[in-house]
């Protein structure tokens, strides 16, 4: 490329060009988008002063994005956060499968797309979120290969995956903040799904690969399979969990709220257990409980932007399915 091109390579790699793609496609389906989606910082050196590329909201039904909202007919509200990453096209991402059996693996079916309802007036009792999951190869590590030097960088695909999750909380906390306090018919659950869009090629490793596979194949496609999109786990950290405490802390005046008594008060009458209940769930999350901080904020959808149509297709239609369940909590 000659000197006075370079800005256009610049340019690609800033990731802008494939922020703003997205970015319109979005808005044609019905979302509301900003950039920049900040949020509390960790001490943490690869979040630090990251915000996530787009926020991307949606509110349920679906309907076009020229049909004005009608606050009254609202049953839910949908939220990618969305981080982009374009490379150059001697890069291809290369995904490990999950190797644990189902029942023992650290990820769990259905939490991908969170169904949040535990802080509302309504229960979704659905199997739509974990059809949506089981349709997706799952995944526990990636990395990037440069197909033209054989270099390997970890990097890349790590530090998108930690800029989403470090948002989640903030994500998590405002949606209840909002929701919990909302007068009834603006109560309403509301659902979120990070993701990772990139331009590369995704491949997801064969299980019964070895060394020796790796050793004899000629190209990639020998030993892996492409995938459109799927679903990647990622652990959460001792710092992680800091974060997770500090930025759910907001959410204990909630405890001493009127409205938000009313509806544990609500959800107690339905529920037997009371790990079902919004107080318990705040306390569970500012003392970073192991078991919600793995539901919330460690699985992620890494996507091709190539079939990002298809995926945001997949996610409106589970969306829909499992709002097909939602039944109001009589008072």
């Amino acid at each position: 490329m000659s000197d006075h091109l370079k800005w256009k390579k610049g340019l690609l790699s800033s990731s802008l060009p494939l922020e703003w793609e997205i970015s319109r496609q979005l808005v044609s389906e019905g979302f509301v988008v900003h950039s920049d989606y900040k949020y509390s910082q960790s001490h943490s050196a690869p979040v630090r002063s990251a915000p996530v590329d787009l926020c991307a909201k949606a509110y349920m039904p679906f309907r076009p994005a020229s049909q004005p909202l009608s606050q009254s007919s609202l049953t839910a509200q949908l939220e990618l956060l969305i981080e982009c990453r374009h490379r150059n096209p001697d890069k291809i991402w290369l995904f490990l499968p999950d190797p644990n059996l189902p029942e023992v693996s650290p990820a769990r079916v259905g939490n991908t797309l969170r169904v949040v309802d535990k802080f509302s007036s309504y229960v979704i009792e659905s199997e739509a979120p974990a059809a949506f999951d089981m349709q997706l190869p799952l995944c526990q590590k990636g990395l990037e290969i440069d197909s033209r030097t054989g270099d390997i960088d970890e990097s890349v695909l790590r530090n998108a995956l930690l800029q989403l999750q470090y948002a989640l909380p903030r994500l998590l906390t405002e949606n209840v903040l909002f929701y919990l306090v909302s007068p009834s018919p603006e109560n309403i659950p509301f659902l979120f799904c990070p993701v990772i869009l990139t331009n590369t090629q995704l491949f997801v490793l064969n299980r019964d690969t070895d060394s020796k596979q790796v050793e004899a194949c000629s190209e990639i496609r020998d030993i892996a399979a492409p995938a459109p999109y799927l679903t990647l786990y990622l652990n959460c950290s001792a710092d992680f969990e800091a974060q997770c405490m500090r930025e759910t802390l907001r959410l204990k005046p909630l405890q001493r709220n009127e409205r938000a008594m009313v509806i544990e008060r609500r959800r107690a009458r339905h529920y037997q257990n009371q790990s079902l209940l919004p107080f318990t769930i705040i306390d569970a999350l500012t003392t970073a409980e192991h078991y919600h901080t793995q539901a919330f904020f460690t699985q992620f959808i890494v996507c091709s932007n190539s079939h990002f149509a298809e995926l945001l297709e997949h996610i409106r239609n589970t969306a829909t399915s499992a709002l097909s369940s939602r039944l109001l909590i009589e008072s």
